[in-house]
Formats: structure tokens, C-alpha cells, sequence
């Protein structure tokens, strides 16, 4: 009992409200998809709230350890551009690296916006169980698809990594990542202290893109949800449903609450709801271009390895099937936003607004259509919207490039 009491006793503020969060979000069936992101950058020293100095530390040290490897596995492509192939399949991981550079820059750079957005999901989002059961599943249903998308790309890329971090070694006495150095890397002692460096580096990397995405698509769709509520109070504001949703949200402050004061509840949370769209927007919308780039050439990069090398067909495969997968679930969660929060506006419409006199609910009604005509989107720099007209680009411009360097690799070889 005494070291039960000694083991309370040692933990911080920070870990009380961190283990309330975790018991809080576990219990909303939206939210707790959110949990895997945070065991998995806790372990990365990557959470957002982690403001101890050794974390910080870990960050820097790791971006610079990724920056190192980037420069010398990039100078292998450039000085192999005229081998097609080699310098394709060079050009695949690097991509990939620079994938982890970003994303880990961005959870430093951006860690309070990030933070304040995850404190006001967990404070201030209406739990799931405001609605009734039958409708909550089918919400919990679409949250869990985000999950499920994000997990299948562990999966596949899990399954590339194996092969691209075990193979070289094995088969080839060769780098994990093809890089060019300023002394005899295939010495030894040398070759092995290197070979140890790149794994380590190469499964960072994945762990770091996996996390990242653990994180930003289930607060994007945490938002979907959000707008799924509200359409569903919205359109139930005048009906006996919407006493039960007031006590759901307000407890007993619900039971004295009018229509108009629900309605400007409901405006106060659109207005969070909004702000919350914004900061994820300004804070992932480089990721998001970045993110276009990678698979653009992370597509291209696989099919051309796989018909150029055969014994790289199953680590191909995997490596194109991981980026297809991640592209489509970038741009799922991107249409899903923009999709039901266009929604709002005729869900308001549609709650008998005419069967109320009163001027001032009428009033507050038109200001939230109005607002609500404005769309959520997530966009890559404000480039293009994030959805799923950008998962057909990206597939045609692939495929553009796979026919450029496919042509460019049959003349080479025809000389």
C-alpha cells in the first residue's frame, strides 16, 4: 500500500492530466482514435505536450541525425542520375526520408498550435453519446475506418521495410541506403557501424511518418464527427429530441436552456469547430503538398523499379501498395471534412425553423446558414483542396512521369 502511495506521489501534474485525458478520450468512441498516435509518438519523444528538456532534445538530435542521412543518400542519386534505374530506386527512399524530415520538423515547430487543438478536443468536443445508439455506431463506424486505413499502411509499409533494411546486408554486403561518403564506407568495422546507423534511421523514419498520420487523420476525422453531431442537434433544435440532447451536453444547465439559447450554443461551438479546421489547415497544409510530392514520385519510383528489377518485385509491391494506401486516406479524410461540413447548412434548414415565431432564433438561424455555406477543406499549401479529385490527379501525373522515365530507360538501353 505504502509504495502504491510513494508511486502516486511521484507523478507530476503533467502525468495526472495526461492520464485524465487518456481515460477521457477512451471512453468517446470518436476520440479514442487518437490513443495509437499517442503511444506511438510518446515512445517517439514526439507527443506534443512533452515540453521536458530531454525530449526536446530527442527532437533536435533526431532531425539532425535525418538530415545527415538525407544528404548523403541524396548525393547518391544525383551522382547516379544517368543510371535510371539505380538513381529511381535510390530516389524512392530518399523521398521517403525526407517524408520523416518534415513531419518531425512540423510536430517541433507546430507542438503548441497541436497541443492547444488536442486540449480543446478533449475539454471542449460534445462526447458522441450525445445521440442516440443506432446513429452513434454508425459514427463510431466512420471514425474507425480512418483508424483501419492508417493501420493497413503500418502493415504495408512494415512489410517493405523488412525487406529494404534485412536484404542488403544478407544478399549484397551493402548499404541500407545507397549513399555516397567522404571516405571508404565498406571497410570493416566501418560497413557495420554504418549498416547499425541506417537501420536504426530507416525504421525511425517509418515509426515517425506512421505516427504523424496516426495523429493527423483521426483529428481530422474527429472533426467529421463533430459536424455529424451538430447537423444532428441542428436538425432535431425544435423537437422533444433536443431536451435529451441539452442534458446530454449541458447537464443540468440544459434543463432551463430555450431553443435560442441551444442555438447559440450550437453557434459557439460552430465557431470552435472553425477555428479548429484553421489551425489544422495552416499547421499541416506544407505537410500536405510535401505529402503529394512523395507519392507522386514514391508511385512512380515502385512501378519502375518493378519492371526494371524483378527480385525487387514483393518490396516494390508493398512500398507502391503503402503510398496508395496513404494518398487515399490523406485525401478520404480531406473529402469527409469538406462533405459534411457543406452538410450543416441543410441540415439547419431542414429543422422546421418555420414552426418558431421568435425574431431573434430566426436571426441567430440565418447567421449560422450563412456561416455554414462556407466549407471546411484541408489544401496542400492552398494549392489544391485535399479529396479525392486529388487522388485522381496524383494517380494521372504518376503515371505521366512512370511513361517519361520508362521511355527515357528504353533509349538508354537501346544505345
Amino acid at each position: 500500500m505504502m509504495r502504491k502511495i510513494q508511486q502516486v506521489q511521484c507523478l507530476t501534474v503533467a502525468d495526472l492530466v495526461n492520464l485524465d485525458c487518456s481515460r477521457d478520450v477512451y471512453k468517446d468512441g470518436a476520440k479514442r482514435t487518437l490513443l495509437p498516435a499517442k503511444i506511438m509518438l510518446q515512445s517517439l519523444c514526439c507527443w506534443p505536450d512533452n515540453d521536458r528538456p530531454l525530449a526536446k532534445f530527442m527532437n533536435w538530435f533526431c532531425l539532425g541525425n535525418l538530415f545527415v542521412a538525407e544528404i548523403f543518400h541524396a548525393a547518391y542519386a544525383f551522382k547516379h542520375f544517368r543510371d535510371i534505374g539505380d538513381a529511381v530506386a535510390a530516389g524512392a527512399t530518399v523521398t521517403t526520408t525526407m517524408e520523416a524530415l518534415i513531419r518531425l520538423y512540423i510536430l517541433i515547430m507546430r507542438k503548441r498550435t497541436i497541443n492547444s487543438v488536442l486540449v480543446k478536443i478533449w475539454k471542449q468536443f460534445w462526447s458522441i453519446d450525445i445521440i442516440e445508439p443506432i446513429k452513434r455506431e454508425k459514427i463510431r463506424r466512420q471514425a474507425l475506418i480512418g483508424a483501419l486505413l492508417t493501420l493497413s499502411f503500418l502493415f504495408f509499409s512494415v512489410t517493405s521495410n523488412t525487406q529494404i533494411t534485412g536484404v542488403p546486408y544478407i544478399r549484397d554486403h551493402q548499404l541500407i541506403l545507397r549513399s555516397v561518403f567522404p571516405f571508404a564506407w565498406n571497410q570493416t568495422y566501418v560497413y557495420e557501424v554504418l549498416y547499425v546507423w541506417q537501420y536504426y534511421c530507416d525504421w525511425f523514419v517509418l515509426f515517425m511518418v506512421n505516427a504523424f498520420d496516426f495523429l493527423f487523420i483521426p483529428l481530422v476525422i474527429v472533426c467529421v464527427v463533430q459536424f455529424v453531431m451538430m447537423q444532428e442537434v441542428l436538425r432535431n433544435i425544435l423537437t422533444d429530441e433536443s431536451r435529451r440532447h441539452r442534458l446530454a451536453i449541458f447537464g443540468k444547465r440544459g434543463q432551463t436552456m430555450t431553443d435560442r439559447d441551444m442555438l447559440l450554443a450550437c453557434l459557439e461551438q460552430h465557431r470552435l469547430l472553425i477555428g479548429i479546421c484553421n489551425e489544422l489547415e495552416s499547421s499541416f497544409n506544407i505537410t500536405i503538398l510535401i505529402q503529394f510530392f512523395i507519392s507522386t514520385s514514391a508511385i512512380c519510383a515502385a512501378t519502375l523499379v518493378l519492371k526494371v528489377d524483378y527480385s525487387q518485385f514483393l518490396k516494390m509491391l508493398m512500398y507502391a501498395a503503402a503510398h496508395l494506401t496513404q494518398l487515399f486516406y490523406y485525401c478520404f479524410a480531406g473529402h469527409q471534412l469538406t462533405y459534411e461540413s457543406g452538410r450543416l447548412a441543410d441540415a439547419i434548414y431542414e429543422c422546421n425553423w418555420h414552426l418558431s415565431y421568435d425574431h431573434d432564433f430566426r436571426k441567430a438561424l440565418v447567421l449560422m446558414i450563412q456561416r455554414s455555406q462556407k466549407v471546411q477543406c484541408l489544401t496542400a499549401a492552398g494549392i489544391t483542396e485535399l479529396g479525392f479529385s486529388s487522388f485522381l490527379k496524383i494517380m494521372r501525373l504518376s503515371f505521366s512521369f512512370y511513361t517519361v522515365l520508362n521511355n527515357l530507360l528504353v533509349k538508354n538501353k537501346n544505345k
